[in-house]
């Protein structure tokens, strides 16, 4: 109960924020050709859902997101209000983790409150993840990603990461479902690894300690049986025509500064207001100069930062590891792939301008100003996030989305015949 009354609040806060920023995204009507074919495929499912289980393959291809799609198409047929507001909600309960995440790390709850509510409202990410059916995959691997962290180090402040405890049991078990839905374990793994290398040497502990140890086998041997009988995926998320090379680190930066420079080339920057052309026009010196932004704090960040912004700084590259593969004939940017990594974003954002609010303490209304750079970004991702749900009902209207729609009413409101 005191948990409830400690905690209850931030929960309705960030649902609030989430609602506000983002609720109109549920009047959208289907707008991508994905969306069309995971109703189809859970349509063809849900007349046969035990088939899912009598084969061994199923437990090593993503047997999370095929019942979760399947439970949503129960729930909402076609419509996609249902399975929107869904995404949204699974969005609240995530900046929800974030918010218990930081408070456990830091010592100031305001901080954490402020990261949780930038999170919430989109910063780093711009709310793109939220306006698909399929997106319901990334938000889930993100759930289980920080539920897993949480748990992790809950255990290993409460009980020294002991591996006979229910919270790593709890852990272990949500890294496995982690696991089962796609090979996001590498990141989650990196992150484990990067906790115990900034805070174990305030327990007085090795860095290869029996929790991380078992995670590691267990993972790999998951791996293992998945490229024997599921469905064989690189580890590190290679989409067909992908690679990886030195110019992964030209990638993985390209994504870091377009987080905190979310402009590229696009129908929407075409019919954008022209300052926001201008500042396109001169965006390899912005890029530069938030490049060298980027190296600077990471490197100071490391050196002088306290245990937590080392943490979260290694979070944010290592979040961006399974993105940073390329595709020689494309240089597009997917803002959903900012989803995790925006929340390292959110924190740094949030302890500079407590920080800064807090050496200004004398200074009158001067001390509010550090509070100014989260505001923009926070205007930044609502605006751009009505921009992005403008195009997305723009292409609901074309003739070839309305095609597959009709397609899509025709295979799932027909009838059975039962005469046959």
């Amino acid at each position: 109960m005191r948990s409830l009354q400690q905690h209850g609040p931030v929960f309705a806060l960030l649902l609030g924020l989430t609602v506000v920023a983002f609720g109109r995204l549920v009047t959208t009507p289907l707008w991508n050709p994905t969306d069309i074919q995971v109703l189809c495929e859970a349509h063809s499912l849900s007349s046969d859902s035990g088939s899912m289980f009598r084969h061994i393959g199923f437990y090593f291809s993503q047997p999370i997101l095929q019942l979760a799609f399947m439970v949503e198409y129960r729930l909402f047929g076609i419509d996609p209000t249902g399975w929107i507001a869904t995404n949204l909600l699974i969005h609240t309960i995530n900046s929800f983790m974030v918010y218990m995440l930081v408070h456990m790390l830091f010592p100031t709850k305001k901080l954490a409150v402020l990261a949780a509510a930038l999170f919430a409202l989109g910063v780093g990410n711009y709310g793109k993840i939220f306006m698909s059916i399929h997106a319901l995959e990334s938000l889930l691997i993100s759930t289980f990603h920080i539920l897993v962290l949480y748990f992790f180090i809950r255990n290993d402040f409460r009980h020294g990461g002991r591996i006979i405890s229910p919270l790593f049991v709890l852990g272990l078990g949500l890294y496995l479902m982690t696991g089962l839905t796609r090979n996001a374990s590498f990141s989650l793994i990196g992150c484990l690894i990067a906790y115990k290398a900034f805070f174990y040497g305030t327990q007085r502990r090795r860095l290869a300690t029996a929790d991380i140890l078992v995670f590691l086998v267990v993972g790999t041997l998951f791996h293992l049986a998945q490229s024997r009988w599921g469905h064989v995926q690189s580890i590190l998320m290679v989409a067909p025509g992908e690679q990886f090379s030195l110019h992964s680190v030209k990638i993985l930066f390209l994504y870091l500064v377009f987080m905190a420079f979310p402009i590229q080339q696009s129908t929407i920057l075409r019919d954008a207001p022209a300052w926001v052309r201008w500042v396109f026009e001169i965006r390899y010196l912005v890029r530069g100069m938030i490049s060298l932004a980027i190296v600077s704090f990471s490197f100071f960040g490391f050196v002088f930062g306290n245990r937590a912004i080392r943490f979260f700084i290694a979070w944010t590259f290592i979040t961006l590891l399974p993105f940073s593969g390329f595709a020689p004939e494309t240089s597009w940017l997917n803002l959903s792939h900012l989803y995790l990594t925006s929340i390292g974003f959110c924190v740094i954002m949030a302890t500079a301008a407590i920080g800064t609010y807090n050496l200004l303490a004398g200074s009158g209304w001067r001390r509010h100003l550090p509070y100014l750079l989260p505001l923009i970004y926070v205007m930044v991702s609502v605006v751009l996030t009505h921009e992005l749900d403008q195009r997305n009902r723009w292409i609901a209207r074309q003739p070839q989305t309305l095609e597959a729609v009709a397609y899509l009413h025709g295979v799932c409101l027909v009838e059975p015949d039962d005469s046959q």
